[in-house]
């Protein structure tokens, strides 16, 4: 009786090891790695603040540009955004640094292209907003505000209209119809 007893032990014992060493193989895999930096190519623009990227490695990610925001397609200056965005990098080598990856599975990083912070370039050119709601990195995100004032003292690209409308807005407002 007592061998039995031990032997049922030592399975019940056994098998709960195995759940245990199966169970932290699947949380440890969790999300995919997501390495700090990347280097690759602009294979296409989706539209002003996000790419697609084929990096050194094959693998293609599709990358959002932290910290800022720019107009949709069919929204006013989402051409002029989108234009812009792949005059600056569009089939060039570019190095992005993540910040974070959002809802939609996307990467949100910075890009740079001849040492140069694009995601900079397009607020500073007035092609995109600075997304203050999730523009936190204060390195990053107050020399971008700066450019964003001056641009729009300027006139520059979507500031020639002074009606023009933030992304987020245009957003919801399409939500609402």
């Amino acid at each position: 009786m007592k061998n039995h007893l031990l032997k049922k032990l030592w399975l019940a014992t056994f098998f709960f090891s195995l759940v245990l060493v199966f169970s932290f193989s699947l949380w440890a895999k969790g999300e995919p790695e997501v390495k700090e930096s990347y280097t690759g190519h602009v294979e296409r623009i989706i539209d002003g603040d996000t790419v697609s990227i084929l990096t050194t490695d094959y693998e293609r990610l599709r990358v959002r540009l932290y910290g800022i925001d720019a107009p949709e397609g069919g929204q006013d200056w989402g051409d002029e955004s989108r234009d812009a965005l792949s005059d600056m990098v569009s089939g060039r080598l570019v190095k992005i640094e993540i910040e974070d990856i959002d809802r939609y599975n996307r990467m949100v990083a910075t890009i740079i292209f001849n040492d140069e912070l694009i995601n900079h370039k397009m607020v500073a050119a007035g092609h995109a907003w600075v997304y203050d709601r999730y523009c936190i990195r204060k390195d990053i995100c107050q020399p971008m505000k700066e450019a964003e004032r001056i641009a729009k003292e300027n006139g520059m690209g979507l500031w020639f209209d002074p009606e023009a409308m933030p992304p987020w807005e245009f957003r919801s407002s399409k939500r609402k119809k």
